[in-house]
């Protein structure tokens, strides 16, 4: 098999058959050419996901195309030799599909994806010799293998003729399969007449529809969107100083509140900075499909090696959110996927027993509400088994026995570290790990994780993240000395109690009476360790505050106010303090701690263990 390369002029001619040292020029290309790679790569295997809804899409196929006659051509001219080869095999498999000659099928897109996996490790091994500053050698990645299998594909997959125009207009819905059919009998007898020309004169396609058709028939190259790349690190620095901008503006206004003649100046510098903060905010936002995509091609792979009927769902997926979230939410989502392609989904035998359709659903959901953003991932599997989970809890000592849990607290235990009630272990799931690790990822995100089920039905996550990680709306508050702010979006609400809806609990400890329910109280003063004051809960404010679907009555002092803060991190040595999500610079300049709501009923529930 002959699969000789293109001669090419570079900086690199021959392969690298040792390690090599590489030049300070050199290091700058090869740097660019494994970022945009890695971008190239996440991208054609987002669109192959798409491509295999509709193998046909000519833009698709273009997009796909292009990614990767890019990665071609530079490794080419860096003599990166096997990367070359492989991208070139399936740029002329593309190709191909391009001009109509073969249709891209499910053996197509799983060789192509395996290039992606493989292009990805050789891209992987330069990255990581630019560390030493020298090529690695990548004798140990074959793409023999591969190269073969593009090759049979070119031959196997090839077709004479274009899509037909016919099954173009059918597929775009102008006419039916009839209509076709009926035209084609009238062909038969009028071969000098062109399909185009039966369907205008019987008035079931307009001149127009055919020139649409005829022009998607001959698949031509569009030229993509100019854009201009900027570094991630530059838009994280562009957010930090617009932070900082949003502070100085505060504390300016501040300091000049009882000087009138400059009051409507600072007023309007506030417009402008919060102007600036919102652009640089959505520079940072980018839709979560992508995510939401390499989902489909995991569960696509998850569904072969279980042996299962599994497909993937999408609403919502051009919703928005910070960049540095969708990078943390990915391993969370792949652990959930696992768990639900593993234990949620049941055997297609099993699934028809039980009425449903042998192929189970996984459905993906993200949206927006009241400042956060919520992402659900639902199956319609088994469900989880209450009673078998407290059987495992109460047999490891994580619960005592005949304890009396709420189902939300009966879920949370798989979030318990090494907690699984899997009857073995498979190479997807069954360790134990995994589901304590999407807790500690979601609310190291300053965020919540909540599960539903119903047996036999399934079973849902939801996932409540901010908008962005560098600014909270919340509320000030003073208890005693001290400001501390608490995020806008726990706050249930805030009153004085009455002296009569003030209540002792036996082993509850201090309650609060509110709409006929009574609400555990918590004094923030004790848990930050300063219980030499007491103050009766009727002489100060409560702030009900929730977590997921549990109600506490925060007791404070005084509310100081209702503002936007940007949250700056408390740093390595304090970040691991539960109660606390990070810090912010007050409009006098000091600092206010923002509370970490779930952690504070967490360390309030064992102080008192009756509480919940």
């Amino acid at each position: 098999m002959d699969r000789s390369l293109p001669e090419h002029e570079g900086i690199f001619e021959k392969p690298s058959v040792a390690d090599e040292s590489i030049s300070d020029d050199d290091m700058e290309i090869l740097r660019d050419f494994i970022s945009e790679s890695e971008e190239n790569l996440d991208s054609i295997e987002v669109r192959l996901i798409d491509l295999e809804q509709d193998p046909s899409g000519r833009e698709i196929v273009n997009d796909i195309f292009r990614s990767f006659h890019t990665i071609k051509g530079v490794s080419g001219f860096l003599a990166l030799t096997k990367i070359n080869r492989l991208a070139h095999a399936v740029e002329n498999l593309l190709d191909s599909a391009r001009s109509g000659e073969l249709l891209v099928d499910a053996a197509a897109i799983d060789a192509i994806l395996g290039s992606v996996d493989t292009l990805k490790k050789l891209v992987s091994r330069v990255k990581k010799g630019l560390e030493n500053r020298v090529r690695h050698k990548d004798d140990d990645i074959d793409v023999d293998e591969l190269l073969d299998k593009f090759q049979y594909l070119s031959i196997n997959l090839s077709r004479e003729r274009k899509i037909p125009l016919g099954e173009i207009l059918v597929r775009k819905g102008v006419v039916d399969q009839k209509s076709i059919e009926q035209s084609l009998k009238i062909q038969q007898n009028r071969p000098d007449k062109k399909i185009g020309e039966i369907l205008v004169a019987d008035k079931k396609a307009s001149p127009g529809d055919i020139a649409e058709a005829l022009a998607d028939q001959k698949n031509p190259v569009q030229r993509p969107d100019t854009q201009v790349k900027v570094s991630t690190q530059k838009l994280d620095d562009l957010v930090n100083y617009a932070g900082e901008l949003v502070i100085a503006q505060s504390i300016l206004r501040q300091r000049t509140s009882l000087d009138l003649s400059l009051t409507h100046s600072v007023t309007h510098l506030g417009q402008i900075v919060s102007h600036m903060q919102a652009i640089a905010m959505s520079m940072r936002m980018t839709p979560i499909k992508a995510t939401f995509m390499k989902m489909i091609r995991l569960v696509r792979d998850l569904s072969r090696k279980s042996g299962k009927e599994v497909t993937l769902s999408m609403i919502g997926e051009e919703t928005e959110i910070d960049r540095n979230v969708v990078d943390a939410l990915y391993e969370p989502m792949v652990h959930m996927i696992r768990n639900s392609v593993d234990h949620g989904i049941e055997p297609g035998p099993e699934r028809i027993q039980k009425g449903k359709p042998a192929e189970g659903n996984i459905m993906l959901r993200a949206y927006h509400k009241g400042g956060a953003i919520i992402i659900e991932i639902e199956d319609d599997g088994r469900g989880l088994d209450k009673d078998r989970i407290i059987e495992k809890a109460a047999a490891t000592g994580l619960i005592p026995k005949h304890a009396k849990l709420s189902e939300a607290q009966i879920y949370d235990l798989i979030l318990h570290p090494g907690f699984s009630t899997a009857k073995e272990i498979t190479d997807v799931s069954g360790r134990g790990v995994g589901m304590d690790v999407v807790k500690a990822g979601i609310e190291k995100l300053r965020g919540r994780l909540n599960i539903e089920s119903l047996k036999d039905k399934g079973t849902k996550f939801t996932i409540s993240l901010p908008l962005t990680l560098a600014v909270i709306d919340g509320m000030l508050v003073r208890v005693e000395d001290q400001r501390y702010v608490i995020p806008a979006t726990a706050v249930q609400r805030a009153f004085r109690p009455n002296k009569e809806a003030c209540f002792t609990v036996e082993r509850q400890g201090e309650m609060i009476r509110e709409r006929n329910r009574l609400i555990p109280l918590i004094r923030l003063n004790e848990v930050f360790g300063k219980k030499e004051t007491s103050t009766a809960a009727w002489e100060g404010l409560v702030v009900v505050a929730e977590s997921k679907d549990e109600q506490r009555a925060l007791l404070i002092d005084e509310i100081l106010g209702k503002d936007e803060y940007v949250i700056k991190s408390l740093g390595p040595n304090l970040e691991a303090i539960k109660g606390f999500a990070g810090g912010a610079i007050l409009s006098d300049g000091r600092v206010g701690l923002i509370l970490d709501v779930h952690g504070i009923f967490e360390i309030a529930s064992k102080e008192r263990p009756g509480i919940f």
